[in-house]
Protein backbone atom coordinates (compact mmCIF):
# COMPACT_ATOMS: atom_id res chain seq x y z
CA UNK A 1 0.00 0.00 0.00
CA UNK A 2 1.33 3.58 -0.59
CA UNK A 3 0.49 5.89 1.67
CA UNK A 4 -0.28 9.71 0.87
CA UNK A 5 1.56 12.50 3.45
CA UNK A 6 -1.03 12.93 6.08
CA UNK A 7 -0.84 17.17 5.24
CA UNK A 8 -2.24 16.11 1.52
CA UNK A 9 -4.97 13.79 3.04
CA UNK A 10 -5.64 16.82 5.69
CA UNK A 11 -5.98 19.24 2.76
CA UNK A 12 -7.86 17.00 0.30
CA UNK A 13 -10.37 16.24 3.08
CA UNK A 14 -10.71 19.92 3.83
CA UNK A 15 -11.10 21.09 0.26
CA UNK A 16 -13.61 18.12 -0.42
CA UNK A 17 -15.74 18.30 3.33
CA UNK A 18 -17.31 22.02 2.96
CA UNK A 19 -17.38 24.11 -0.26
CA UNK A 20 -19.44 27.36 2.27
CA UNK A 21 -17.40 30.69 1.92
CA UNK A 22 -19.20 32.43 5.04
CA UNK A 23 -20.26 29.48 7.69
CA UNK A 24 -17.70 26.42 7.50
CA UNK A 25 -18.36 24.00 9.91
CA UNK A 26 -15.40 22.89 11.22
CA UNK A 27 -16.54 19.94 12.52
CA UNK A 28 -17.94 19.09 9.67
CA UNK A 29 -14.55 19.25 8.10
CA UNK A 30 -12.58 17.32 10.97
CA UNK A 31 -14.62 14.37 10.52
CA UNK A 32 -13.71 14.73 6.82
CA UNK A 33 -9.92 14.97 7.89
CA UNK A 34 -10.41 11.84 9.60
CA UNK A 35 -12.33 9.81 7.98
CA UNK A 36 -9.83 10.33 4.51
CA UNK A 37 -6.75 9.14 7.34
CA UNK A 38 -8.41 6.49 8.22
CA UNK A 39 -9.21 5.50 4.77
CA UNK A 40 -5.35 5.93 4.07
CA UNK A 41 -4.53 3.52 6.83
CA UNK A 42 -3.77 5.98 9.21
CA UNK A 43 -4.98 6.37 13.24
CA UNK A 44 -5.11 9.63 15.68
CA UNK A 45 -3.71 8.04 19.08
CA UNK A 46 -2.25 9.43 21.80
CA UNK A 47 1.80 9.16 21.87
CA UNK A 48 1.94 7.50 25.21
CA UNK A 49 -0.25 4.90 26.80
CA UNK A 50 -2.00 5.19 29.71
CA UNK A 51 -1.61 2.13 32.55
CA UNK A 52 -4.58 0.91 31.74
CA UNK A 53 -4.49 0.38 28.02
CA UNK A 54 -0.84 -0.85 28.68
CA UNK A 55 -2.80 -3.36 30.94
CA UNK A 56 -5.63 -4.20 28.59
CA UNK A 57 -2.88 -4.89 25.69
CA UNK A 58 -0.61 -7.07 27.87
CA UNK A 59 -3.84 -8.88 29.01
CA UNK A 60 -4.70 -9.33 25.12
CA UNK A 61 -1.64 -9.75 23.18
CA UNK A 62 -0.71 -13.85 22.26
CA UNK A 63 2.71 -15.05 23.42
CA UNK A 64 4.59 -17.43 22.43
CA UNK A 65 7.21 -18.71 19.83
CA UNK A 66 7.10 -15.71 17.13
CA UNK A 67 9.35 -13.47 14.71
CA UNK A 68 9.88 -10.37 16.47
CA UNK A 69 8.20 -8.98 13.42
CA UNK A 70 4.85 -10.67 14.36
CA UNK A 71 5.27 -9.67 17.89
CA UNK A 72 5.92 -6.09 17.43
CA UNK A 73 3.45 -6.11 14.83
CA UNK A 74 0.58 -7.95 17.33
CA UNK A 75 1.70 -5.11 19.68
CA UNK A 76 1.21 -2.24 17.48
CA UNK A 77 -1.98 -3.05 15.91
CA UNK A 78 -3.52 -4.25 19.55
CA UNK A 79 -2.73 -0.78 20.92
CA UNK A 80 -3.63 1.04 18.00
CA UNK A 81 -6.78 -0.45 18.48
CA UNK A 82 -7.25 0.07 22.26
CA UNK A 83 -6.86 3.37 22.12
CA UNK A 84 -9.37 4.23 19.28
CA UNK A 85 -11.34 2.75 21.45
Amino acid sequence: MVYMSTKRIIAHAIRKADKSYFFENYDKQAQAVLRALESEGYAIVPLTPDAATLKRAADTISTGKMKPEQHIQNVHETLVKLMKE
